[in-house]
């Protein structure tokens, strides 16, 4: 216990020899007697028992006491909390680190977490005194402070909290105690550092407070509602790098329920808020699911894309966005030397690649002979089918080669007669021992005496062979070959399927920046079975789509990056415009006919620059790894969290005022001077009806 005016002590203590002073001067007194009286003989009577005679001594200690209970109330007692001494009048420093996230927009209770902390907050400086200084630096990925030092302005940081608006960035508390670290300094007095969160796990699992001043206070400060249930969407991306008009693009959503209970109800996917598609989805208890979602992307351009789940208490994680680029219907060669033919292996791939009357599909084959190939033939072409080619010469093998290393895909099907030549002679282009294989004899189904070749190992890994995941890859069970080559696997790997005899089935190659992918087998009626398959044309267009090296500019962003991207020096007259509507301050810089655009995104939606059609988009969404709303356990908060400093769990106005300025306890003492007078009123009349 303390006292808050001791200065009091040296004034008041005289009064507690008051009663003294009185029963002093009360002994010299003279007595009147009515004698003679009966009255007399009552009273000596009474006088002789011991409460009597010990009356002065006792009124003198009850009053003495009355006074010293008295005078402790004007010293104003208190009593110290969670370590404070009320007494000490050097000024505090108060850091008040207010998580400022995406979590705390949840309202499971009514208000948002956000408005609860600000409320704590606000109670917190109302409890400072003159001398204390204050400082708030808000836990969201740019760690914003109040003020560039601690000020004793409580008045600026009530403003600065009431502008708050919602936070949609990620927390990092060990990057906010490092700056915490920083503002306090090694030699500061009496500094005490809040913490106002809802104190999820995933956010505060692991938090480190080692580098904090070792004479730092640390206390916790709950702001997180009691129900905390929630479901998010963490992410949304399609299956695919390359999206061509006409395509039916399927989109992987992962969606996270973080609640006691299953969740079952519908997933929509708006584009450009025109089109919408529907997909029901169930999800147990506390887990997280991948979804996929088919979504037809129509026609080229950049298209803006929502995907979307039933309102929670967490409305921003309900929403994800993310851009479509959309390229032009892609031309694929398919180079063969066999006689037209609806039976052989060109009639079916080019069928399997634009399946659609009127070449409707995203994929647009052209047949040409293997004569045809040259460089300039080859210009603007990015993908390539080789089936039933005859001998290669010079010029065709050159400009292969140099399609490959400039970033072209090349399906190599081994069905021709020639293909062993023709590998040797692209080896020579390539780089010794840079094929995977090594053919030797071809068996063909006139001298096949084992049956059909089937695939029985493969590298399922692989980007190539995605289509065969899981349980799909029964599908390749069903395959069939009759006309193969007998070959070996080389030092330079890269096989991908083998059959049963050990004859690698296909394998890849790596020139430059391009691809080339052997397939041992054909796809001619006589051949295989292959194009008898339902898999078939979706193998074959996924092949092009994984041969693609092109990067598509990311589909989302997270709010807090730095977005940048370049436009035309003509698109400068366009505002970028915020997912409001509203112009964006932007950083250009020129380059020649090029602009550099740079900007930072402060909401949630798609930044969109170009009209009616924009040019440009980018998508940026909240932080989606803190979804998971589950707290940490208040009572490992103060003991684990912070071993090496002093540490508490506090909340409320009266906890505040209790670290300022104590307990107030001199209620007590006047309380207890009350019942001091009573039980004096009650020895004075039990006196009185003794000596009556």
């Amino acid at each position: 216990m303390s006292f808050l005016s001791p200065a009091l002590f040296l004034v008041l203590i005289p009064l507690a020899v008051l009663p003294l002073v009185l029963h002093l001067l009360n002994k010299g007194f003279p007595s009147h007697f009515n004698f003679p009286s009966i009255e007399l003989i009552r009273a000596t009577m009474a006088r002789r028992s011991k409460p009597h005679r010990w009356r002065h001594w006792i009124l003198l200690l009850l009053r003495t006491l009355f006074l010293l209970l008295l005078l402790l109330a004007f010293l104003r007692p208190v009593l110290k909390r969670f370590g404070s001494n009320p007494a000490d009048r050097t000024g505090r420093q108060i850091l008040i680190v207010l998580d400022h996230s995406v979590s705390m927009e949840d309202k499971g209770d009514g208000p948002t977490s956000r408005e609860r902390a600000i409320h704590e907050a606000d109670k917190l400086l109302d409890s400072l005194r003159a001398e204390d200084s204050v400082n708030i630096l808000l836990l969201e990925p740019e760690l914003t402070t109040c003020f560039m030092s601690f000020s004793k302005d409580s008045a600026e940081a009530k403003r600065f909290l009431a502008r708050l608006k919602p936070g949609f960035g990620r927390a990092d508390v060990n990057l906010a105690n490092a700056v915490a670290a920083r503002l306090i300094g090694p030699k500061s007095a009496r500094p005490e550092i809040y913490y106002i969160s809802d104190f999820a796990r995933k956010k505060w699992a692991n938090a480190n407070f080692k580098m904090l001043p070792a004479v730092a206070k640390l206390f916790f400060v709950e702001a997180g509602p009691a129900t905390r249930d929630n479901r998010a969407i963490l992410d949304a991306r399609p299956a695919q790098t390359q999206m061509l008009a006409g395509d039916t693009v399927m989109l992987v959503i992962s969606v996270g329920n973080y609640s006691g209970e299953a969740f079952a109800g519908r997933i929509t996917a708006t584009l450009d808020k025109k089109f919408s598609f529907d997909q029901e989805i169930a999800i147990a208890p506390w887990s997280e699911e991948k979804i996929s979602m088919p979504v037809a992307v129509g026609a080229p351009g950049l298209h803006l894309c929502e995907v979307r789940l039933p309102p929670d208490a967490l409305e921003y994680d309900n929403h994800f966005y993310l851009t479509l680029a959309v390229l032009q219907k892609e031309e694929v060669l398919i180079v063969t030397d066999a006689a037209e033919d609806r039976r052989n292996g060109a009639y079916f791939l080019k069928t399997a690649l634009n399946p659609f009357a009127n070449d409707a599909g995203s994929l647009l084959p052209r047949i040409i002979a293997s004569g045809e190939l040259s460089p300039a033939r080859l210009a603007g072409v990015q993908k390539m089918f080789f089936t039933q080619v005859n001998h290669l010469g010079p010029e065709a093998c050159d400009a292969a080669a140099k399609f490959l290393f400039r970033g072209g895909g090349l399906v190599y099907f081994l069905d021709g007669s020639a293909d062993a030549e023709n590998l040797a002679a692209l080896e020579k282009l390539t780089g010794a021992n840079s094929m995977p294989m090594r053919l030797s004899r071809r068996n063909v189904a006139t001298n096949i005496t084992a049956g059909a070749q089937q695939i029985v190992r493969g590298d399922f890994k692989s980007p190539y062979l995605k289509l065969f995941q899981g349980e799909a890859r029964q599908d390749l069970a069903l395959l069939e070959i009759y006309d193969y080559y007998q070959a070996g696997a080389t030092s330079a790997g890269g096989v991908l399927l083998e059959f049963g005899d050990g004859s690698p089935a296909m394998a890849a190659l790596h020139h430059g920046l391009g691809t080339l992918l052997l397939l041992n087998f054909s796809a001619g009626e006589f051949s295989s079975n292959l194009a008898r398959q339902r898999v078939f044309p979706a193998w074959m267009q996924d092949l092009v789509k994984a041969l693609s090296i092109s990067e598509p500019p990311p589909s989302f962003h997270t709010i807090g990056e730095t977005l940048q991207t370049e436009i035309w020096r003509r698109e400068m007259r366009d505002d970028l415009l915020s997912p409001a509507g509203a112009p964006v301050n932007t950083k250009r810089e020129l380059a020649g006919e090029r602009c550099s655009l740079t900007f930072t995104p402060g909401e949630l939606g798609f930044y969109t620059l170009g009209a009616p059609r924009p040019s440009y988009a980018f998508a940026v969404n909240a932080a989606t790894d803190q979804s998971d709303l589950r707290p940490m356990d208040k009572s490992i908060l103060p003991a684990e969290f912070a071993e090496n400093h002093e540490a508490h769990l506090v909340a409320g106005g009266d906890d505040y005022d209790a670290l300022a300025r104590g307990q107030p306890i001199f209620h007590r003492f006047v309380f207890g001077a009350l019942a001091v007078l009573l039980l004096e009123s009650g020895f004075q009349y039990f006196i009185r009806r003794k000596s009556a």
